[in-house]
């Protein structure tokens, strides 16, 4: 049976991607080109964390570049210059979430012509960004959210259940995509090794490295006692790896018998490690207190951040943290390397639990060190990171895209 899904799966993407990449050749035809316009930006996704929009959408927003339209499972509310247009519950349970969202964006698109289709993810809202951006003449666009093992294999890493079917590597859909990401105008990733990637697989076309915006306080309140010893922000499902931050936490216990540690999240393992922590009598020692909207608060009181997830792009968790002086100590995946360094933290194999305990034993011992690689962390997301460095960069970008027709990707990429 799970040879059968593999297969299905292998069909279904490869068949969805040629067809996407294909429509895009319809550019070459003059009833598809969109005239010079500075109309809307359609940005498509799915957005499971509220703290995930206010880093990600709310830049775009307030860059000024021109009206959002959101078009998402549910309405985003409160962020300035965002207008939701949700597909109608009824289209959801008539053709899926997913085929509701592809509908509803041709219908977006054609209706408000927009100067951009964006999406998130490359299946399905990168999908659905070139198909809608193609048929109304708009630019397109997709954000390589999570790194290059959204693509490697056909991105059978990921949560949605048509591509962890494929259950491993599939060199067929991972062709059929690379062609698909070709026809894009523009291409968003975190860091240096996804556009690394996407160069080593034909993508010739413009890439921006831009991550998500995190809010950068003016300073530190160094009479906040920092409490917590060992922070985890991160969804409690498998591809996070939080059963490693356990056993993880479990090593500094070995030497550091009164260290606290606090988890931040909710998600499909949340019992699994509740029996784990029980099980190896840490129920003193880790705190699963689940979703918070207090997040910063927890963030001011930590020492460290502890990442122990098998892939990421750059994990937004992670650079609020160091914007309020919390060292990184985190798994040497996708994009996040661009951050920590030994300057600013620790970078470990994710398969290492003995480097990560090592790791987090040695800063909370060594306080000189910990407050220097504190002071960097904060430093460089300061820099690159912030509402204000991030609204620059999506300014400057949107700004040479307008007043210019689309790129006619049909001839100029393969």
């Amino acid at each position: 049976m799970s040879l059968v899904k593999r297969w299905v799966a292998i069909c279904a993407l490869t068949v969805i991607y040629s067809f996407a990449a294909v429509i895009s050749k319809l550019r070459a035809f003059s009833l598809f080109r969109g005239p010079e316009r500075n109309g809307p930006i359609i940005l498509i996704g799915t957005f499971h964390n509220p703290n995930w929009v206010w880093a990600h959408v709310e830049p775009i927003a307030r860059c000024g570049a021109a009206p959002i339209i959101l078009v998402a499972d549910e309405p985003i509310e409160g962020i300035p210059n965002v207008s939701n247009m949700i597909p109608p519950q009824w289209l959801q349970k008539v053709l899926t979430r997913a085929g509701a969202k592809f509908v509803w964006s041709i219908y977006a698109a054609v209706k408000h012509k927009p100067s951009m289709c964006m999406g998130y993810h490359v299946f399905p809202a990168g999908v659905i960004a070139l198909v809608a951006g193609t048929l109304s003449g708009a630019r397109t666009s997709f954000q390589v959210t999570a790194g290059p093992l959204e693509l490697e294999g056909g991105g059978w890493h990921a949560e949605n259940a048509l591509l962890v079917a494929l259950q491993r590597d599939s060199a067929i859909v991972e062709k059929a995509v690379m062609w698909m990401c070709r026809q894009f105008d523009l291409l968003v990733v975190r860091g240096r090794e996804a556009e690394a990637f996407l160069r080593s697989h034909g993508c010739e076309q413009r890439i921006e490295r831009i991550t998500g915006s995190v809010v950068y306080p003016d300073g530190i309140d160094d009479a906040v006692e920092r409490d917590i010893d060992i922070l985890f922000v991160a969804r409690l499902a498998e591809y996070k790896r939080p059963d490693r931050f356990v056993q993880a936490v479990a090593g500094v216990v070995e030497v550091i018998p009164e260290a606290k540690a606090v988890m931040l999240g909710d998600g499909p393992d949340r019992a699994a490690l509740e029996q784990q922590i029980r099980e190896l009598g840490l129920e003193a020692n880790i705190s699963l207190l689940g979703q918070r909207t207090d997040v910063e608060d927890f963030q001011a009181r930590a020492r460290l951040m502890v990442l122990t997830s098998r892939w990421e792009g750059v994990s937004i968790a992670m650079l609020e943290a160091m914007a309020r002086g919390v060292v990184p100590v985190v798994s040497d995946v996708g994009d996040l390397r661009d951050f920590v360094t030994e300057d600013t933290g620790a970078l470990l194999d994710e398969h290492d639990i003995e480097g990560f305990s090592k790791a987090m034993i040695s800063l909370l011992s060594d306080h000189a060190r910990w407050r220097q690689c504190s002071e960097n962390a904060r430093a460089l997301v300061g820099s690159t990171s912030s509402k204000r460095a991030v609204q620059n960069r999506w300014f400057g970008v949107f700004s040479d895209f307008q007043g210019n027709s689309p790129t006619d990707a049909s001839t100029a990429r393969t």
